[in-house]
Order: C-alpha cells, then sequence, then structure tokens
C-alpha cells in the first residue's frame, strides 16, 4: 500500500502516535516527553507540527516540529540582525522511524505544502547530516526564491570508546597524551589532596549542581555571547526532566573545594550526549576542562555498569572535540521559505547579510586575521568577573 501523510497540530493528536514514537531511537530533543515539555515552557511556541507518514494505517515516520512566533537571525560576526516571523522550527534529530528516501521525499513535500497555504514564512532544519536525503531534498525542493543559499554548517564530533582507559589513550596522539599527562600531573600536585570530581544525576540535587556550575559558567566568554549554560526556567526545567526520567549526568570537578569545571550531558542507550562544558578560566594553565572529561572518559570505559559505550560531543568544532574524537561528519541548518511576499522579502535580506558575513569572513582567512578577532570579540564578551583576582 502507497503511504499517506499527515500532520498533527495539536497535543491530543500527538497521543495517537505514542506508542510508535516512544518505541523509535533518536536524540533527547525529539524525544516525546522532551518535546510536550519544551511545547509547555516555551513562551513563543504556539502549537505542534509533527508531520507522520503512514502505510497500512501504522505510523512508519515523524518529523518533529512546532510553529513559533520567533525571529530569524541574519549573523555578520557575532552582530546579530533579527527579523519576526512565523517559523515552522523542526528540533535537532527530528526525523525518527523510517528515514528512507521515499520517507524523506514526503516529508518535504509537506512541508513546501504548509509553507504555500500560509502556515509559516519559513521552516527551518536543525542542523541536518550533510549526507542525508533528507537535507539534499531540502535544499533541491524549493524554488529559486525559496531556497537557502546561506546555510550555516558545522562538524559533529563523536567518539566510540574501548573497553579500558589505556586503549583509549593509546587511540589519542602523541602529542594529546603527552599534554593530558603533563596538566594532570601539574594539577594535582599544586591542589594535593584537593582534587575531588562530583557526578550529580537526581532531582533533590539540582539546587547544588546549578549553583556549583553557575559559579563557573558566569566567568566565561559564552556567558557574554548569550550561549552556554545559564540558572533560568527552561534550563532548570530542561534538567529536573532528565533527572526525572534517569538521563542526567552533571560531572563538577572541585579544585581546592571551588567549583572549577563542569560537564553536563544525558545518558541515551549507550551513548553519552555533551550540553554543556566549562571551566573557570582563572585556572585556565591547569586545563581544568580537559582534566575532567578525560576522568570522565576514564570512568565510562572502566564501568560497564554505567553501559556508555560512546560520546557525542555535539555540533560545532573546538579543539578538544577534534584531539577526542574518532568520528566527525558534517551538519548544516537548513531554511525553507514560503513561496509568499513575506517569506521571499526574508530569504533576500537573510541573503544579502548572510552574503556580505561570509565574503567577510574568506577574506579574513585568508589573511590570518580571523582567528584573532574571533579571539577579540571572546575576550570582549567575557564577564569582567573572570578577570578578578
Amino acid at each position: 500500500m502507497d503511504p499517506t501523510i499527515r500532520t498533527l497540530r495539536s497535543v491530543v493528536e500527538l497521543e495517537q502516535v505514542r506508542e510508535a514514537w516512544s518505541s523509535w531511537p533518536g536524540n533527547r530533543d525529539s524525544e516525546m516527553e522532551s518535546y510536550l515539555r519544551y511545547l509547555q515552557s516555551n513562551g513563543v511556541t504556539e502549537r505542534p507540527h509533527v508531520i507522520v507518514v503512514e502505510r497500512d494505517r501504522k505510523p512508519e515516520a515523524i518529523l518533529v516540529g512546532r510553529i513559533d512566533l520567533g525571529r530569524i537571525s541574519c549573523r555578520l560576526g557575532y552582530r546579530h540582525l533579527d527579523l519576526p516571523a512565523r517559523i515552522l522550527c523542526f528540533v535537532y534529530g527530528a526525523f525518527r522511524g523510517n528515514l528512507s528516501n521515499e520517507n524523506s521525499g514526503l516529508m518535504v513535500n509537506s512541508i513546501m505544502d504548509s509553507l504555500k497555504a500560509g502556515e509559516a514564512n519559513v521552516a527551518y532544519m536543525n542542523y541536518l547530516r550533510e549526507d542525508s536525503e533528507l537535507f539534499r531534498l531540502s535544499i533541491e525542493k524549493p524554488g529559486p526564491l525559496c531556497r537557502d543559499y546561506v546555510r550555516i554548517g558545522q562538524p559533529h564530533f563523536a567518539t566510540r570508546l574501548p573497553n579500558s582507559p589505556e586503549e583509549f589513550y593509546r587511540g589519542l596522539s602523541s602529542s594529546a597524551r603527552w599534554q593530558a599527562k603533563s596538566k594532570e600531573k601539574k594539577l594535582t600536585k599544586d591542589f594535593a589532596g584537593d582534587v575531588k570530581i562530583r557526578c550529580f544525576r537526581e532531582v533533590a540535587e539540582l539546587d547544588s549542581l546549578i549553583l556549583d556550575v553557575e559559579q563557573v559558567a558566569k566567568t566565561s566568554y559564552q556567558r557574554g555571547l548569550g550561549v552556554g549554560f545559564a540558572d533560568s526556567p527552561a534550563m532548570r526545567d530542561g534538567l529536573r526532566l532528565k533527572a526525572e526520567r534517569g538521563w542526567l549526568r552533571g560531572y563538577v570537578l572541585y579544585l581546592g573545594g571551588r567549583p572549577s569545571a563542569f560537564w553536563i550531558g544525558d545518558v541515551n542507550d549507550d551513548t553519552f550526549g555533551s550540553d554543556y562544558l566549562g571551566y573557570d578560566v582563572q585556572l585556565g594553565k591547569y586545563s581544568p576542562g580537559m582534566y575532567l572529561t578525560l576522568k570522565v572518559i576514564e570512568g565510562f570505559c572502566e564501568d560497564s555498569r554505567e553501559g556508555v559505550r560512546a560520546v557525542d560531543f555535539a555540533t560545532g568544532h573546538a579543539q578538544y572535540k577534534e584531539v577526542l574524537s574518532n568520528q566527525q561528519w558534517r551538519e548544516t541548518c537548513v531554511h525553507v521559505f514560503a513561496p509568499t511576499l513575506k517569506g521571499v522579502s526574508l530569504n533576500l535580506t537573510r541573503t544579502f547579510i548572510g552574503g556580505l558575513d561570509q565574503t567577510i569572513k574568506k577574506a579574513l582567512s585568508s589573511t590570518g586575521l580571523l582567528q584573532k578577532i574571533k579571539k577579540g570579540w571572546r575576550a570582549r564578551a567575557r564577564p569582567q568577573v573572570a578577570t578578578q583576582s
């Protein structure tokens, strides 16, 4: 029987596919309970928008999205121009179930039909794998005025873990091994007898976790840029859900009794997914973030009860990810604009500003200035508390 497609636009309708949805593996962002909790807490979300492919009247695949009254960001360096828009937003890892080429085509057709019908001004696909059919069709199917010309791509890093810490370290470069050993030796010498790592998992531990992590996060350049960990109702709600369902793993390194680095994520099947990582910049000479990361990975290799056999470092480039990973692929955000005056206008504005941003970056990169400018922006963005003694 040929597949059929329908769109679920209410929480009541979502319950019709709960059994199938919950049976399919995938990222926590598209897990049903996480998605429902986000719908309740996100003030700009208007309603669900979940596309379902059915065969023989049984769900075969879903694409998890929502309608947001939000803004499309046009980026020029670290500056942003935000354009109001009605957005059909698909979460990270939105595609669950049978990820066939046929189902991918049906999903993209449904998105374009919804945009044409005026349900949204633009659809936003959150970091699709570039080797996926959904990505290819999302950039090829829309007409010239509706397709995305300034797509933002990032590497995604992960590592499969061996059965012992020794084998893990053998998989690193000789330089990385030497650096890790040297930094650890200095750290354990200067904080002799006062180095502690604590793992937070329970709802009752959330206040302590957030208090200690906030002490570190408020000193970071990410805080100055408005990204990364920040104590907020939405952050607390997300951590609470993970703790309630047994997913949460929040690791904090204490040096001299003081929170000095943190690594927060969740366990999904056999994979630890990294969400937030940071360290006290005043202790940068010890590389406390790398020290904590390596010790947690050692624990995963040694403790079979935890069942973690892989670490997903998530999308985005960072030196520590490149050093520790043995898997890498590319992911890119894709916009599809509605074939309307508002949709096309948004696309033209975003294309002009984004094209200018990319041109400037290429010019600066060719002269070696890009990294210096990024470093300067991050130094300026870092809150002053980070430089106080």
